[in-house]
């Protein structure tokens, strides 16, 4: 078997049968591929809609919702093939990238993961890759001044057809299995930024990042985060935390908290005002309300 494609889905019923169906029109007959998807409890009747793919796909289900790492880490147990592609369900293959990035793969040195190039569905590029976070950049970033953070998006060089990179997003990640299971997958106390974090233990692994420019994927981008705000928010932040606990000073880390403390203060009164108008902006104060007491709990 040369690739094994793990999707974890989480009520994008629509979403993930047109991802896998991508995957079929488009996959070179050359490459052997099996998908496994692991379901996290979705109430959206995702999985009778799956049961037309069976037993082509094998179908992992969660009795509740365990997470992307350890959903993840699953998915990939089970896997018979060389390669592991983590695919998100909210994408779309719209050329035969598997056989492109298994290709690639075999070229490269010390290779860890493959990003390939994510476009929005009008074709426009997604930033998805980018320099390790920094305290400066975060904070940055938590402030909305991310148009200022040009190292960390690489805005100031040239991007070939192949990249060393420092991180790219995890939702379409090519690696080896024997790789992911060297550094036991994914840290499953991340319920967020655990691709950031996987990079990183790479490249401390002595395994490089690159960022592949020759295949495209639609990425519909954060559909699963959109059916749960309180899911999605507070585990964002919270995980911003867990991760500069694991990766840099306690300092640090302490002064990210209090700024998403704060930050999330401020959004869940401007949400309060705004709630009477929409049951979204309803749904993200009690978002941020959740994320301060969970906070607040972790000190």
């Amino acid at each position: 078997m040369d690739v094994s494609i793990v999707i974890v889905n989480y009520n994008v019923k629509e979403y993930i049968i047109s991802c896998i169906e991508s995957i079929y029109k488009h996959s070179n007959s050359n490459i052997t591929f099996e998908i496994v998807v692991v379901d996290n409890n979705s109430i959206d009747d995702s999985l009778s809609a799956l049961k037309k793919f069976v037993p082509k796909v094998n179908i992992i289900k969660n009795d509740y919702n365990a997470g992307y790492s350890i959903a993840a880490n699953q998915g990939v147990k089970s896997c018979k093939g060389k390669y592991v592609f983590l695919l998100n369900p909210d994408t779309l293959l719209i050329e035969d990238s598997l056989s492109k990035l298994a290709n690639i793969a075999k070229k490269q040195d010390n290779i860890g993961v493959i990003g390939p190039k994510l476009i929005y569905e009008n074709g426009l590029p997604q930033q998805s890759y980018w320099r390790s976070p920094s305290f400066l950049n975060t904070v940055s970033s938590l402030v909305y001044l991310d148009f200022f953070n040009f190292k960390k998006n690489y805005k100031y060089i040239q991007i070939d057809k192949i990249n060393k990179v420092d991180t790219v997003s995890g939702c379409a990640l090519f690696i080896k299995k024997e790789v992911f299971e060297r550094l036991d997958g994914f840290d499953e106390n991340l319920f967020w930024m655990e691709d950031i974090d996987f990079c990183i233990r790479l490249r401390q692994a002595g395994y490089f990042t690159y960022f592949f420019n020759e295949t495209e994927i639609i990425h519909f981008k954060g559909k699963s985060s959109k059916s749960n705000y309180k899911t999605a928010i507070s585990n964002q932040l919270i995980s911003k935390v867990k991760f500069f606990k694991k990766h840099h000073s306690r300092s640090k880390a302490l002064a990210i908290l209090f700024l998403i403390m704060f930050t999330s203060f401020i959004k869940s009164i401007t949400f309060a005002f705004l709630s009477p108008f929409s049951a979204k902006y309803k749904s993200k104060m009690f978002a941020y309300i959740f994320t301060m007491r969970s906070l607040f709990g972790a000190r």
